[in-house]
């Protein structure tokens, strides 16, 4: 039974997080071939995207709540993005752009079921022996969002430029790999633990409540930085240094995301070594450098280096929450800090890149968000330390 979840839930994450990176590399496309504005762009990407996802978070997790048969719940998820993209396609080959605005929310609400639902299915499974699991599982996640760019552009290559084409295919994978979940039937028995006190009954709730919210502003202005980067990294490499919509964009991408394999383990060593907060500020401090080296001297090393520390450092985030909370309110902790801010910085940043691009430039607007980045390193100096230390997933 183990077994068959890890499966699920790994592949499940595979494709959640691949997809999740099919659509930067789209939306290049539309900038590039049809001529929509960077501006229309970040909405698209934040408002329709990450807010909708954000929106559906909890509904989603209200309804999984409701039933024992997570990976159900699960492969509906999948079947939507499936959905979602293959709607993307026709949006394209009709050239009607409210269909895409309706693809993409369809995806954003998609991308809202794996994570919470993944999570919880793992926790419960292997309750406090999931550390393997959350490797193999977590390692997927990122192969995934280290392939997909190359996949579709490789698609592209081959499907002799047809966007159309591309995303039906890689829906279709989508929908093939929902159909195990969809139709095995696994239950999930939760179980109440006892031992640990509610985050209301604490005796340091308020302390732990203004850590929490803390933690959530930092959350937010990373992510500002990070996704604001993130979902215009393909436009910015294909307006402001020489590439080509092509096979050579997908690799540069799939290797600055691929270096968070490596990155995500080690930063979770040194983590249990010299402290999580640190390493984080140093992570968060690491990126924005990085970014700002590579705009000035566009070396793969250099966009490789900011892909480490930038797409590493989320399973320390969750770690230093769980470090303050107690077990049975971690969900609503990692709720706050996922849902209002690595979400929602996810909204916010595209949207600001989006608009200052449309005014400037891609390379000026990326400089502006890197102000978010430091902002977001220096606030962790004022995260207290922590009363517990729990272990580090090694990888998101």
């Amino acid at each position: 039974m183990k077994a068959r979840i890890l499966t699920l839930t790994s592949l499940s994450h595979f494709i959640n997080d691949g997809n999740s990176w099919f659509l930067p590399v789209a939306f290049t496309f539309l900038i590039t071939y049809l001529d929509i504005s960077k501006f229309l762009i970040g909405i698209l990407s934040g408002a329709f995207f990450f807010g909708i996802s954000a929106l559906a978070s909890p509904l989603v997790s209200r309804v999984a709540d409701k039933f024992t048969n997570y990976s159900k719940i699960m492969g509906i998820g999948i079947l939507l993005w499936g959905i979602g993209l293959i709607l993307f396609g026709y949006s394209i080959q009709l050239h009607f752009l409210p269909l895409t605005f309706i693809s993409v929310a369809i995806a954003g609400f998609a991308s809202a079921f794996y994570h919470p639902i993944g999570a919880a299915v793992l926790s419960i499974t292997y309750k406090g022996n999931a550390g393997i699991a959350l490797g193999i599982n977590g390692s997927m996640g990122s192969l995934g969002r280290a392939i997909y760019p190359t996949l579709t552009l490789s698609l592209f290559a081959i499907l002799n430029k047809d966007m159309t084409l591309d995303a039906l295919i890689i829906g279709i994978i989508s929908i093939i790999a929902a159909l195990p979940s969809l139709f095995l039937k696994i239950t999930i028995t939760k179980e109440e633990d006892p031992k640990t006190p509610s985050l209301s009954t604490t005796t340091n709730s308020r302390s732990t409540l203004f850590v929490v919210i803390l933690l959530t502003i930092i959350a937010l202005l990373r992510s500002v930085f990070g996704q604001g980067i993130s979902q215009f990294l393909p436009t910015l490499l294909v307006e402001n240094y020489g590439y080509s919509y092509n096979v050579n964009l997908g690799e540069a991408i799939t290797i600055a995301l691929a270096a968070a394999v490596v990155g995500q383990p080690i930063l979770g060593f040194l983590s249990d070594r010299v402290g999580r907060r640190l390493i984080y500020a140093l992570s968060t401090f690491g990126a924005a450098i990085a970014l700002l080296l590579f705009l000035k001297i566009p070396n793969i090393a250099l966009l490789s280096l900011f892909g480490l520390f930038n797409f590493s450092a989320f399973p320390l985030m969750l770690s230093i929450v769980g470090d303050f909370v107690p077990r049975n309110s971690a969900s609503f902790a990692n709720s706050l800090v996922w849902g209002l801010g690595v979400t929602g910085g996810g909204v916010i940043g595209p949207i600001i890149v989006g608009a200052i691009s449309q005014v400037s430039n891609l390379v000026f607007a990326s400089e502006i968000v890197t102000v978010m980045a430091f902002l977001a390193g220096a606030l962790t100096a004022l995260v207290p330390k922590p009363p517990k230390k729990s272990k580090v997933p090694l990888f998101g």
